[in-house]
């Protein structure tokens, strides 16, 4: 790659590219309360919420994450407290994350080229609609993306030195407490370090083997020493073997999701000859230039973890190429400025042509965000409700059966989140459906509305034994109207429990198992027998706490978020 001169951006570039980032940090604003949840966003906040009543992440409350973001947002939580709002004001704590990674992405693309590249890779990469939206979620991968950066920007800091190994070591073993899929990140820049080697004599001649030995042992020592601390802790608390499980376990299954195409397995092969291709001529034309070689080493290593995702990783999601993005803001606008000096050294014509291509880009990226992602429509509004209803209808104790942690602040009665690993694992049989006992065990007596992601003899539990409130469901039946005025009716009640037997206009009157029904009453699991007095009125029996506080399962349904 050619050495692309120096050079500071205009005043005018200044202010367009600080406009635009502006422009964006205020858009995220309203963003932060409209944008719509992802599931991932309650499943991440229940985990948190866990560690702040003292629950061990994996051993009392599943997951299948690395654990350092769950750590970290606990005193953040702790401070916010159980408010229906949470998780709104808990991306706030996201936004921090975003213009950290915006700065990382400057200083990176400034120590591999100019500070006109790097503010316009910042302002391309935080314009960006997946890394815009992406950023605004409460997820894990946005502290990731930060130690990617910041590994990467120690490297470029200066000339490999063990203290520089060690502290971007220590940045990528943090990455790696935050997310598995560090491992593909670490694998790329292994790769591109050993390409770069094997294609370049002069990379070879300046590190003999005892500073190969000595960078080796730093990187080892850094790069294992959170997660080797995480471990330690762990294994403190007893759940160690749980960790393992969540963390490695878990998620390996063969045929998940995208390693049922076995074509893929040809992807990194012949993706990484094409990229050698490409970096051996740039490689020789940068001789031992320090700085051109790290761009070689940076693209190899972005373009082999794009290779390696999509060539391994089983389930590729939006997030996953968080870290791709700033690195590719980076490239393409040293792209532009080598096309504007290729102009201005032809003397061509309109040579402010890539500046207003790469403005027009720009624009563009902010016009895909307003369309994608209307700010004036409330998309959140279902999951913030969903909240208030859950801490409205219950207390503390109480356990509420839900998919993926999205009533956040209680238990769950059935111990596994039912996200895509775990649902295929239910289909095969390798974990049990043992919803209908969980619920029984724990006294469950509330569970969210009616959904596709529960096991089908959980759900047809659920479906049986549980009325809608709204927006939860609580236990009991919809037993209609009597086949005439004071007929009795038999009902089947599968949750122990106080019930009440109601009317759309309140309590029933009538005898409850041969004794006049005054208000809740304990029934045990089994059959029972209710006599109503008066006109024929629709009749349900519902747990009593929820008609206590309001709750009537006459009221309009509303859907899950």
């Amino acid at each position: 790659m050619p050495a692309i001169a120096i050079r500071q951006p205009s005043s005018r570039e200044r202010f367009v590219g600080l406009t635009l980032l502006g422009t964006a940090v205020l858009l995220k604003l309203p963003y932060l309360f409209h944008y719509r949840f992802n599931s991932d966003e309650a499943q991440h906040l229940h985990v948190v919420w866990g560690w702040t009543k003292g629950f061990v992440q994996y051993r009392d409350l599943f997951d299948n994450h690395t654990p350092l973001f769950h750590f970290l947002m606990a005193p953040v939580l702790a401070l916010v407290g159980e408010r229906p709002d949470a998780l709104v004001l808990m991306r706030f704590a996201m936004l921090p994350l975003y213009l950290l990674s915006l700065w990382l992405t400057y200083v990176l693309a400034r120590r591999l080229f100019d500070p006109r590249i790097a503010l316009g890779a910042a302002v391309l990469a935080g314009l960006h609609y997946e890394f815009f939206f992406k950023s605004i979620e409460f997820r894990t991968d946005n502290l990731w993306t930060v130690a990617w950066l910041a590994a990467l920007a120690v490297v470029a800091g200066g000339p490999l030195s063990a203290g520089r190994t060690f502290a971007a070591a220590a940045a990528l073993g943090a990455a790696l407490s935050i997310s598995q899929k560090t491992v593909l990140l670490a694998a790329a820049l292994a790769a591109a370090a050993l390409l770069i080697a094997g294609l370049s004599a002069d990379i070879r001649a300046t590190f003999p083997a005892r500073r190969i030995a000595t960078l080796a042992a730093a990187a080892a020592a850094g790069f294992l020493l959170l997660p080797a601390a995480l471990t330690a802790f762990f294994a403190a608390q007893g759940a160690l073997g749980a960790l393992a499980y969540g963390v490695i376990g878990h998620n390996i299954l063969a045929g998940l999701g995208d390693w049922r195409e076995p074509w893929r397995l040809a992807i990194l092969p012949l993706g990484g000859a094409a990229a050698a291709w490409v970096a051996a001529p740039r490689l020789r034309a940068a001789g031992g230039d320090r700085i051109r070689v790290l761009r070689v080493f940076v693209l190899l290593t972005v373009a082999l973890y794009v290779l390696a995702l999509e060539g391994f990783w089983p389930l590729v999601t939006g997030q996953d190429y968080l870290p791709v993005w700033p690195l590719a803001a980076i490239f393409a606008v040293a792209g532009f400025e080598r096309w504007e000096d290729r102009r201005t050294a032809r003397g061509a014509r309109g040579r402010a042509l890539p500046a207003m291509v790469l403005l027009a880009v720009l624009a563009a990226e902010l016009g895909v965000i307003v369309l994608k992602g209307p700010v004036w429509r409330d998309r959140g509004h279902a999951q913030t409700a969903l909240l208030a209803a859950v801490l409205r209808l219950t207390d503390g104790g109480d356990y509420v059966m839900d998919a993926k942690g999205e009533t956040v602040f209680r238990r769950r009665p059935f111990f596994w989140v039912l996200e895509t690993i775990t649902k295929a694992r239910l289909r095969r049989g390798l974990l049990p459906d043992t919803i209908p006992e969980a619920i029984v065990r724990t006294r469950c007596h509330v569970a969210v509305p009616d959904s596709a992601r529960f096991p089908q003899r959980g759900r047809a539990f659920l479906n049986a034994n549980f009325v809608s409130v709204g927006r939860l469901r609580v236990a009991g039946r919809l037993l209609g109207p009597p086949p005439r005025a004071g007929a009795p009716m038999s009902f089947a009640i599968a949750v122990p429990g106080e019930y009440t037997v109601v009317t759309p206009a309140g309590p029933a009157a009538g005898e409850l198992d041969g004794t006049r029904a005054a208000g809740p009453r304990f029934l045990a699991a089994g059959t029972h027998e209710f006599e109503p007095e008066g006109a024929s009125r629709p009749l349900a029996v519902v747990w009593a706490k929820a008609i206590a506080r309001g709750f009537s399962p006459f009221a309009p349904r509303r859907s899950s978020p």
